[in-house]
């Protein structure tokens, strides 16, 4: 059994709601790092252990898929997440993203989804 808690990496350029994300998490037991910027990601990503990503569609500089691909490329298994403010799921992210949630939705949904991703086989 793995008694460490899952570390999951939240990355959005919104101070606010990264903030308000890693209070969320960290409430529920998760070891929480955050990032502004795709290229902070991948800094935080190759220095730590991440068990799943959640990652903004529309950052400024690199891209949410951009940066999913990368982190996809480093580790095929990883769960990701992406949270966007856009109804529909862009074809670009299918086959990146694990799971893709509106922005500002219920965040017990967002919980269960993570769960749920970061229990599978």
């Amino acid at each position: 059994m793995n008694l460490r808690p899952a570390t999951i990496l939240c990355v959005d350029d919104e101070h606010t709601a990264l903030t308000i994300r890693m209070m969320l998490l960290e409430s529920e037991g998760y070891r929480v790092l955050t990032a502004e910027s795709g290229r902070e990601a991948l800094e935080l990503f190759q220095s730590s252990a991440v068990d799943l990503a959640i990652v903004d569609y529309w950052m400024d500089g690199m891209k949410g898929v951009a940066l999913c691909r990368e982190l996809k490329r480093l580790k095929p298994a990883l769960p990701v997440i992406i949270l966007s403010g856009f109804a529909e799921f862009p074809y670009e992210t299918l086959g990146l993203a694990d799971a893709w949630i509106m922005k500002g939705g219920d965040t017990q949904h967002l919980l269960k989804i993570l769960k749920e991703l970061l229990n599978r086989p």
